[in-house]
């Protein structure tokens, strides 16, 4: 160790000084950056899915008896969570032991679709999306769209396309039903529609795979990580025939309309889809939706890596490895929360402690988390 008896007062004084000032300037910005996490803090959506007994045909219709008894989700938002669609849509869900049912109704003046060729591109229609992590650890999850034709784009990620995940067209979900319903007349502009309707069938031990067990369904009190979209396009006539809108030669930007906001421009964020409780409760039943254990801590953990990728904490980025930097603490919904940034020679760490239940967490740039 230095020995700074040998150093005269005004040197001591200067480097106490300079010493002083970056841990305050360390300290201010900290501050300042999280004391706007709180804004970055949403929670997800929640719904829960009873258990039928009950046959369902995949026809694209609720018309069953125990389809009358499901509740609807609330309608389907803007994915930044801010405007209202021009257009409703609503989902509902079901559940037994060989399949989730999911039901959705898209209000639609305008029916119509281009793509007949499976697992083609299907948002380059207007489709309709469901994105499931059935582990809520952001990793291995499935994808499927389907448009007003019925066309099926079935596909697996590794990881998010942010975190260089790579999407597998080549899956397919062996025993998928899908099905689609018309209100109106489709590919038809010489009318006005009332909408459309998509019922899919997920085959239970499909999804079950993730979980690497001998469980072939879920049961009471389980839940996954799930979200829906939306992908509408403005369109153009021409020639009898709809075509998705141009100006000055480049396509408008489609709309997203989702059950979860995702509060950005992306999909394929699942930190921050909703959750899909399972009950073994018949549909009817009054049931209070489940607290989701960490769900907060999870939450701040994923926006601390965001601030530090693609926002205000990037500056942490250029510390050595090994380094540490104790953030000052926080409160997000009256839960207190310290935190501590490490580099590492790979990437950073963020070590979480929820001082209001003494829980404690890490999670890395790649988004794995884990409590110890």
């Amino acid at each position: 160790m230095k020995n700074y008896r040998n150093i005269s007062s005004p040197k001591l004084l200067s480097i106490l000084f300079v010493c002083l000032s970056a841990y305050n300037a360390i300290a201010q910005q900290s501050a300042t950056i999280l004391s706007d996490i709180e804004k970055d803090i949403h929670l997800p959506a929640h719904y829960i899915a009873f258990h039928s007994t009950d046959s369902i045909i995949i026809d694209g219709r609720d018309d069953e008896d125990v389809w009358d008894k499901t509740t609807f989700s609330n309608p389907f938002i803007d994915i930044e969570g801010t405007d209202i669609p021009k257009f409703e849509t609503k989902v509902k869900m079901l559940w037994d032991n060989n399949f989730l049912y999911i039901f959705a109704r898209l209000q639609e003046p305008h029916v119509w679709g281009t793509l007949t060729k499976r697992d083609a591109i299907i948002y380059y229609d207007n489709d309709f999306e469901v994105f499931i992590d059935p582990t809520d650890d952001t990793y291995d999850y499935t994808e499927i769209e389907v448009n007003a034709l019925n066309t099926v784009w079935d596909l697996k990620l590794n990881k998010p396309y942010r975190m260089r995940g790579r999407a597998n067209s080549f899956y397919n979900i062996e025993g998928l039903k899908t099905a689609v319903n018309i209100q109106g007349t489709l590919n038809n502009p010489d009318d006005t529609d009332t909408c459309w309707s998509v019922e899919i069938a997920i085959p239970m031990k499909v999804v079950m795979r993730a979980f690497r067990g001998h469980r072939l369904h879920p049961d009471e009190g389980d839940f996954w990580r799930i979200n829906f979209s939306r992908v509408q396009w403005q369109y153009d006539i021409k020639n009898g025939a709809y075509s998705r809108k141009t100006l000055g030669g480049k396509l408008l930007p489609e709309y997203n309309w989702v059950w979860s906001p995702q509060y950005l421009i992306n999909m394929h964020v699942p930190e921050r889809w909703g959750y899909l409780e399972f009950s073994n409760q018949k549909p009817g039943s009054d049931k209070s939706k489940m607290k989701i254990d960490k769900l907060i801590d999870k939450q701040v953990a994923y926006t601390l890596i965001r601030k530090v990728k693609y926002g205000n904490l990037k500056y942490l980025l250029e510390s050595k490895a090994g380094e540490k930097q104790k953030m000052k603490t926080f409160s997000i919904q009256d839960q207190e929360f310290e935190c501590t940034f490490m580099k590492t020679n790979f990437g950073f760490e963020w070590f979480l402690t929820n001082l209001s239940n003494d829980s404690n967490h890490i999670i890395n740039e790649s988004g794995q988390f884990k409590s110890y």
